[in-house]
């Protein structure tokens, strides 16, 4: 071939021979027959053609399938629809629907809308259909569904088809694309979706949680108990009366038959007293034995509250799965919000998943509960869940609250997008917390959190704070008491999101 090629030279070139365009360099006369040449047949672009898209030569696949359809020669609607479903995809050039220009989106739609009136039986043409307009309806909110065709589509297309589009562009988010994939990789290799709890443990999380979050059951008091010392200091007062009255009675024997005599009224007196004190120890030592028989029933009772409410507690195992259950599905709403996908989170050059900063919510709402079973540390009856998702061009912020006892995330909730040139900044600070739970916050001082089972503590609180342009973001990312406990959450990463922010911050201003 070499001989021939100086053969040519050394001739000089002709009109018949092929020209090779710019779409790719030519190296070493590797794949030369798939090169542009405008002297070719219909047929032969086509040929070219379908073997620069099975080398995933997308930009000659694209020039040869421009050629063909110039002069297409007459041919059945099926071949037809068959080749404007390849030509779309090669213009697809192995990436997704809406990483292409709005003009790069219409050539492409109309020519797979083409190819599905030509032959609507194209399991190619209505796959790809649906694959384009699941991806954009994903990227602009819109509720478009999956159709009856689509998922035909996606059962019955050809398996060579199938493995081509799947392997070629990434559109996670397409129900027709996981079809496909799930078809090709058995199993697929989309993560599956957070699952919703079953009802039975939805009902078993509130239960335990709301156990968590009220307040202990209150070992009983002991009455104070009776002194019989009261009851005995009369007993013996009467017993000396009585004494001195039989003193009396003995010193003088006609005492009893004078009318005057003061024996037999120091005996009665005596009589009275004894009664008295007899009375008051027997109440006593009753008393006494009641207040502690009914106290040994009262902590039979306490000692069973107590087993029943710490059986009805939920493990440290279960909480951290629970909440990072609701995590990650805050996670999935706040990707959909703001209308990205993971292609798009680059850091670096790698793709990374979404930064999470977690922590409890602002009081008065939220209360703060601290039990042994549960492990250490404070959990909250409220989290704001704060997203960072950081694309190559910009950074996306979701922020919105938990609460931890349904898992159900509350309605509240904020999403913006922003250039990294233009954040103001972005740092972690400490602050203490000197107001009562109840109290309003001021400018000098903010309300602290409500604790279960606890009086109010001397609290100190981290957080995170992202300030743009005329918004800012604040998350409490740590609660610290003055017993040294803190509260946590496992997962939530506050010093990595700051690292990678200012990273990024720095590499779009550049040096300084």
């Amino acid at each position: 071939m070499t001989d021939l090629a100086n053969e040519k030279a050394d001739a000089g070139p002709d009109q018949s021979e092929m020209h090779v365009n710019n779409h790719a360099p030519v190296t070493n006369q590797q794949n030369i027959e798939n090169f542009y040449s405008g002297n070719r047949s219909p047929k032969e672009h086509l040929r070219a053609a379908r073997r620069s898209l099975s080398e995933r030569q997308w930009s000659q696949a694209c020039q040869h399938y421009a050629d063909y359809l110039k002069h297409e020669p007459a041919s059945p609607n099926k071949k037809k629809a068959e080749v404007r479903a390849e030509y779309a995809f090669a213009k697809l050039q192995g990436r997704r629907p809406r990483a292409h220009p709005d003009r790069a989106q219409n050539e492409i739609h109309a020519l797979l809308a083409r190819a599905c009136e030509l032959d609507p039986e194209s399991m190619a043409a209505t796959a790809l259909m649906a694959i384009f307009n699941e991806d954009l309806d994903h990227a602009f909110l819109r509720d478009g569904g999956s159709s009856d065709d689509a998922q035909r589509a996606g059962a019955d297309l050809d398996l060579k088809w199938a493995r081509r589009i799947v392997t070629a562009i990434s559109v996670r988010e397409s129900p027709t694309w996981q079809a496909l994939d799930e078809r090709v990789t058995p199993g697929g290799t989309v993560p599956i979706r957070v699952p919703e709890l079953s009802e039975e443990e939805q009902t078993e999380r509130e239960h335990r949680m709301r156990t968590l979050f009220t307040p202990a059951p209150a070992a009983p008091v002991r009455e104070p108990s009776l002194n019989p010392v009261y009851g005995l200091l009369p007993l013996a007062g009467g017993g000396a009366i009585i004494y001195v009255a039989i003193a009396l009675l003995a010193t003088y024997e006609d005492s009893l038959r004078s009318a005057f005599s003061p024996a037999p009224y120091i005996g009665a007196l005596g009589v009275a007293t004894i009664s008295l004190g007899a009375f008051l120890t027997f109440r006593a030592l009753f008393a006494n034995w009641h207040h502690h028989r009914l106290f040994r029933r009262a902590m039979a009772d306490y000692a069973e509250r107590r087993r029943d409410y710490e059986a009805s507690l939920p493990t440290e195992q279960q909480i951290t799965r629970w909440l990072k259950h609701d995590v990650d599905v805050i996670v999935q709403r706040a990707l959909t919000r703001l209308g990205i996908v993971m292609e798009e989170l680059h850091n670096t050059g790698r793709i990374t998943d979404p930064l999470v900063i977690v922590g409890p919510a602002d009081p008065p709402k939220t209360k703060l509960v601290r039990h042994f079973k549960v492990g250490e540390g404070y959990i909250a009856s409220r989290y704001t869940v704060f997203v960072v998702c950081m694309a190559d061009q910009k950074l996306g912020a979701y922020r919105t609250t938990l609460d931890s006892i349904t898992g159900k995330r509350e309605p509240e909730e904020q999403t913006s997008e922003y250039r990294y040139r233009d954040i103001v900044s972005v740092n972690v600070r400490t602050v203490r917390l000197d107001l009562p739970s109840d109290a309003r916050r001021t400018e000098d001082a903010e309300p602290t959190y409500a604790f279960v089972d606890a009086q109010e503590k001397d609290t100190v609180a981290e957080r995170f704070t992202l300030i743009v342009p005329g918004d800012r973001f604040t998350v409490t990312t740590k609660v610290s008491t003055d017993d040294e406990k803190t509260s946590r959450i496992d997962f939530s990463r506050a010093d990595r999101a700051l690292a990678a922010i200012r990273r990024r911050i720095a590499a779009s201003t550049g040096p300084v």
